[in-house]
């Protein structure tokens, strides 16, 4: 957007985005958007078959207790430890159900479950009843063997759940453990065997747990790295397009405030500023105008360089406080370097918001319209004078300069 005269008043602020609006709302300077819908949406993560495959392992913990009772070294006819594997077994078929229901994609990317403490309370469930039925189980030897599926439920909580729950599965993991290699051992079991064996199984179980963890640490910081930089305009740091509509979606959804405004700017005569002095400086310009429309907002507005010269802020201000943040921009001077200022215009549209829930896609479509019109008001404010500003009633279709 170089020159007013002769350009669309159709902005290309949606071009590439398709018809699938995401919810999230944006980091600026470190601070995080809101990660787990950005990233299931736009990484186009599929965990159902996660769900069903985690569901399906949890039956054959039920299934392995229920083998234990007839197993000669299971149960061995003794009422109170076929009683404890029964009721270990039956319990997996709900668990197996409730697991099956709850979005794991989410738990990954947050270690936090829709269901409040759903998935610390499976790992508790499924660490507390793997150990009753291994001590349930008569021969010692044979509770060491299945001891070995710690590493299943290690493997879980690896990935969904925060590290210190990590760290008491571990613990309570590796001390049932040995606590069953000392049993093997009282039970006639040779010293070094019963060493060895409890050795070998702390290795595989804390091992899975340390790798699986480590690996998808390192996976979330470098998404999370990524797709702030997918967001973000490198030169100024401000959002970028994508990054302006998915923040201000989010900025809707919320609904701060009861009015909402949509301003749009560019730099007056930018073509001429590379032109005559060159790109470094016309990059030094637009790093000026990108400081000069934070200083001018408070959060929490969205402010994003949407390409070349035109940049856009979305705030829950009414009139008197757009204009009054436009002419706080319009009072800053932007230094050319030999002597010459430029000038920023600007284009605002203000309207209601309407209270209640709204969509992704109705926020998009509010964004769309209102950006039309300060679009129109930008245009119109460069025909007149430049280094001023128009605003547009959104709710009534009024325009009145600044």
């Amino acid at each position: 957007m170089e020159e007013a005269v002769g350009r669309s008043p159709r902005s290309t602020l949606f071009s590439g985005l398709g018809d699938d609006p995401i919810t999230a709302e944006i980091a600026r300077h470190g601070r995080l958007y809101d990660e787990t819908h950005h990233v299931l949406r736009q990484l186009r993560v599929r965990e159902r078959h996660i769900r069903y495959t985690i569901a399906g392992l949890v039956l054959v913990f039920g299934i392995v207790g229920t083998l234990a009772l007839f197993t000669p070294g299971g149960a061995q006819g003794s009422m109170w430890r076929s009683l404890v594997l029964a009721i270990a077994a039956a319990t997996t078929v709900p668990t197996a159900i409730a697991v099956s229901r709850v979005p794991l994609g989410v738990m990954w990317w947050t270690k936090k479950s829709h269901v409040r403490g759903f998935n610390n309370v499976f790992v508790a469930y499924a660490d507390v009843g793997l150990a009753v039925c291994l001590f349930a189980t008569a021969d010692p030897r044979l509770a060491l063997y299945f001891s070995a599926l710690f590493a299943v439920v290690g493997s879980y909580s690896a990935h969904f759940v925060r590290a210190h729950v990590v760290y008491l599965h571990m613990a309570f993991s590796s001390a049932v453990i040995c606590a069953l290699g000392v049993l093997a051992w009282l039970d006639g079991v040779p010293p070094v065997t019963a060493f060895s064996a409890t050795l070998a199984l702390l290795v595989a179980v804390n091992g899975t747990v340390t790798l699986h963890q480590g690996y998808t640490s390192d996976l979330q910081r470098t998404l999370k790295h990524q797709l702030r930089m997918a967001n973000t305009d490198p030169l100024t740091g401000l959002l970028n397009r994508r990054g302006f509509i998915l923040a201000t979606t989010m900025l809707l959804r919320r609904g701060h405030g009861d009015r909402f405004t949509l301003l749009v700017a560019d730099v007056d005569r930018f073509k001429r500023i590379n032109d005559d002095h060159g790109h470094a400086v016309g990059d030094l310009v637009l790093q000026q105008v990108a400081e000069i429309l934070e200083d001018a907002v408070d959060e929490p507005a969205v402010v994003a360089r949407l390409g070349g010269d035109e940049f856009a802020i979305a705030m829950p201000l009414d009139e008197a406080a757009a204009r009054a943040v436009a002419d706080d921009i319009g009072a800053q001077p932007v230094d050319t370097g030999d002597g010459e200022w430029a000038t920023v215009s600007l284009g605002i549209a203000v309207g209601p918001f309407h209270g209640g829930h709204m969509s992704d896609r109705d926020a998009t479509e509010r964004i769309r319209r209102d950006f039309a019109l300060a679009d129109d008001a930008l245009f119109e404010a460069k025909g007149s004078r430049r280094g001023t500003y128009a605003v547009v009633r959104t709710d009534a279709g009024a325009r009145t300069g600044g």
